[in-house]
């Protein structure tokens, strides 16, 4: 995979790259947001396939519906990038996974208007098309300070117009990020819960609000379209001696406090029934913060702290370190002196220890800073400059517990060196080059690291044209690929993640293909490892016991920790995934076979009251027949050869267990499918929607009727897909599945009560009433999800929220 990859444009502004959990990276650029994405095709030496694709995104543009025209403000709150700026994007980050569809990460964009917009993909996330500005957030702002406008004035300005205008201006912003789920363990591709969705902005008068994101994805269908609400905001209590008046001098004006300039959320932690996270903001003289804590949907912000030792406003950023060490909580500040690492308490927020270290006496502001901490008993602070990066000897910090130490150089700065001699070589410069570092993010594990920076010329006035600037993107490794190859990092990670680490290990690591099989092997048992049953899943939940009117996540969630998170699963499902990145002709068929059959054997055992419609009905009875073919295949000749037997038996529970890692080969593998083929007189289950003519259900993932046409199966309901704009697909197996929208249809439009055939026989369980053909095409104005917050806790509604990622691979849909 290309470490370099090159862009036409130069970035706009510092700290514009960022990396999301689902292997996107977004750079900011003058006149919009360019998205790279790995190209995650199957592994193959000799492919010609662009490595790195990227796509625009016109972030600077709006219309008039969303962003009405403003009178001009007074001279004393005129904004230059409000008034007249080209709206160019400032700051960028990535969402926490699960609020944009099929679970994906949402991007947060604030202009150079003011503006904080998010925004995210219905469709194919690699195309521009698909991509669009979802809300606003500084709607949110106006709606809630204008229900407290005459309860609390603004201490910057008297008039309340102006006053509200400077309330609706965001000027810095941050993600909260992702609750940690209770269980100790970690997972790969899917959550049991993702929590809420939060942002801290800042206004231009000195308040700092905690705003809440909802989507449908994130309340389960519940909302229709995307929505902001402010939950509390507080207000920032000035030093006396920044105030101003009317007659004060320019340097005065400049001394004023009138916003926040820089602001972090720490890590949530887990502390007995309550999480804990801390807020660190920047003053113009100083660095503060407050305690939050989240307990039973209820949030708590304790009293303000400062840290009166630091100055960080003009100067760089606030990065807190992902690990918490002992109750304690590590922060980077990078001010006007160089960098201070603070200790705080996570009981009060107070100061437990601190260090600082001088950055070579840098003048120019700190554009990127990152913390690797996988596989380190010390964790490393990463950072770099405007212009001198490429000059000064510290790059790279070790964050010991007594001081901060200076390591050698990172392999990413030689990347950014050897581009500038490449670029001075082109041009004939001799030498006479600068370099503009721009960023730094990190891989969704840990363990590469991106950078963006441009070339100039030193000794002469730079000109051309847009269309001559060239912005560089370069991937480099943070350790030797044999470490990474002992372990996976023990956090929530995607399938997208874990497959740009996977196809970078092969690249760099494999000589000989006939190493491949025994390569897959290990990284399958490191995934396993790593990524295993959550602890406490041998204690399982009684899904059947529960009121299904009620307890609708309880039932998604235990029939995910059943499922998805079932340990003979996983390890099929890392087999397969670890195929995608390593072997493009394995077709995994015994692996995809298993987990169908162990996931519709989950769904018998879920409550008769769960399948009150037809369309559950009919998803019930099509496993009802897997099971049935899986049986009937395992009492026929299908022994494999001696060398890997495979052993079947069934359990008192009637599901088959089958050796885990046995796997057929030779002509018995490939015959499989063969046996699978078999033309069961009693499987209709369903019929055609062109000739009526009925489908038997002898093959999982392709469906044909007697007349010939051939349909593929939803990998999840493992109903037949008849008609165009009902499926999505895995964005790594290509499976195809039913989507959301069709599945809402099927049950607004046959509510409970409908079916007269719920408890007919296999044959005839979920076909209705006769002539009934076409039933599941999308019916006109019920494709938008409306009324989805009233719909039944159904089979079908719990089933596609409980594996809301591919349940074969683990990766997320597209579509």
């Amino acid at each position: 995979m290309a470490d370099v990859t090159e862009l036409r444009c130069w970035p706009s502004c510092v700290d514009a790259l960022d990396w999301s959990q689902d292997g996107i990276i977004a750079l900011a650029s003058d006149e919009r947001v360019e998205l790279l994405f790995p190209n995650t095709v199957s592994y193959d030496r000799d492919q010609e396939v662009a490595q790195w694709r990227h796509i625009p995104l016109q972030v600077p543009l709006f219309t008039s519906e969303e962003l009405p025209i403003k009178e001009p403000a007074t001279l004393a709150n005129y904004s230059i990038g409000e008034e007249i700026s080209s709206s160019a994007p400032i700051a960028i980050a990535w969402s926490p996974p699960g609020i944009a569809k099929h679970r994906r990460c949402a991007l947060a964009a604030l202009t150079a208007n003011l503006i904080l917009s998010i925004w995210s993909a219905d469709d194919k996330q690699d195309e521009g098309k698909s991509w669009d500005r979802r809300v606003i957030v500084n709607v949110a702002l106006t709606t809630y300070f204008s229900t407290i406008t005459a309860d609390e004035l603004s201490g910057v300005e008297e008039d309340p117009n102006e006053g509200m205008r400077l309330r609706t201006r965001i000027r810095a912003f941050t993600w909260a990020p992702a609750l940690p789920t209770s269980q100790s363990s970690s997972s790969l591709g899917s959550r049991l819960s993702y929590g809420p969705h939060l942002m801290a902005v800042c206004n231009d008068d000195n308040q700092l609000a905690l705003v809440v994101i909802k989507s449908p994805a994130s309340t389960n269908g519940a909302e229709v379209g995307w929505s902001t609400e402010v939950l509390a905001h507080i207000s920032l209590t000035p030093n006396p001696r920044s105030n101003v008046t009317t007659s004060a001098s320019f340097d005065d004006r400049l001394k004023q406090q009138r916003h926040i300039s820089h602001v972090a959320w720490s890590p949530w932690v887990l502390q007995d029934d309550s999480y804990r996270s801390i807020i660190a903001y920047t003053t113009n003289e100083d660095v503060r913060a407050r305690l939050i804590t989240y307990a039973k949907t209820k949030f708590d912000i304790s009293n303000e702290h400062v840290y009166s030792r630091t100055e960080a406003q003009h100067n760089g950023r606030l990065e807190w370190c992902p690990v918490v060490n002992a109750g304690v909580l590590t922060l980077a500040v990078f001010d006007t002196s160089g960098l201070v690492l603070l200790g705080i308490s996570l009981q009060d927020a107070s100061i437990k220890k601190l260090s600082d270290h001088d950055l070579d006496g840098r003048w120019d502001a700190v554009t990127g800073a990152v913390w690797d901490t996988v596989n380190r008993s010390v964790p490393r602070l990463h950072f770099s400059s405007m212009l001198s990066t490429t000059h000064s000897p510290t790059a790279v910090l070790e964050a010991s517990s007594a001081m901060l130490l200076p390591i050698g150089l990172p392999s990413w700065r030689d990347q950014i060196e050897n581009s500038a001699v490449l670029f001075s070589a082109k041009n004939d410069l001799k030498g006479n080059t600068k370099t503009k570092v721009w960023g730094l993010a990190i891989s969704p594990l840990g363990d590469f690291l991106a950078t963006c920076h441009s070339v100039h010329p030193s000794d002469m006035i730079e000109y051309g044209s847009t269309n001559d600037r060239r912005g560089t993107v370069a991937i480099s490794g943070l350790r030797q690929y044999r470490d990474i190859l002992l372990s996976f990092p023990a956090r929530d990670v995607s399938a997208e993640g874990v497959l740009f680490t996977l196809k970078k290990l092969v690249e760099n690591t494999l000589e000989d293909n006939d190493q491949m099989p025994a390569f897959s092997e290990q990284i399958a048992a490191k995934l396993f490892e790593a990524y295993g049953p959550m602890q406490g899943a041998d204690v399982e939940i009684k899904v059947s016991s529960l009121s299904m009117a009620k307890e609708l996540d309880s039932v998604v969630q235990a029939l995910k920790r059943n499922v998805f998170f079932d340990s003979e699963t996983l390890k099929d499902r890392y087999a397969i995934l670890v195929s995608h990145a390593c072997d493009k002709n394995s077709t995994a068929v015994l692996q995809r076979l298993l987990i169908a059959y162990r996931l519709s054997n989950a769904l018998q055992e879920l409550p008769e009251d769960l399948c009150a419609t037809p369309f559950s009905s009919e998803i019930r009875a099509h496993h009802r027949k897997l099971i049935t073919l899986v049986r009937s295949l395992l009492g026929q000749d299908l022994d494999p050869q001696p060398q890997q037997p495979a052993s079947a038996t069934e359990t008192d529970a009637g599901q088959i267990d089958i050796e885990a890692g046995s796997e057929f080969e030779g002509p018995n593998k490939s015959s499989l499918t063969e046996h699978v083929n078999l033309n069961m007189g009693d499987a209709t289950v369903d019929s055609c929607d062109f000739c009526s003519a009925p489908i038997l259900f002898n093959d999982p993932s392709t469906a044909s009727c007697t007349n010939g046409h051939e349909f593929p199966r939803c990998g999840l309901s493992l109903i037949a897909i008849q008609a165009p704009g009902i499926s999505k697909y895995c964005g790594i197996c290509n499976t195809p599945y039913l989507n959301e929208e069709f599945v809402v249809a099927q049950e607004v439009n046959e509510p409970a009560g409908t079916s007269q055939n719920s408890n007919a026989g296999d044959g005839e369980e979920a076909r209705g009433s006769k002539g009934d053909i076409g039933r599941h095409r999308l019916s006109t104005g019920q494709g938008n999800g409306r009324g989805n917050s009233s719909l039944l806790v159904t089979l079908a509604r719990v089933l596609f929220l409980a594996c809301d990622v591919c349940i074969y691979c683990g990766g997320k849909f597209v579509g």
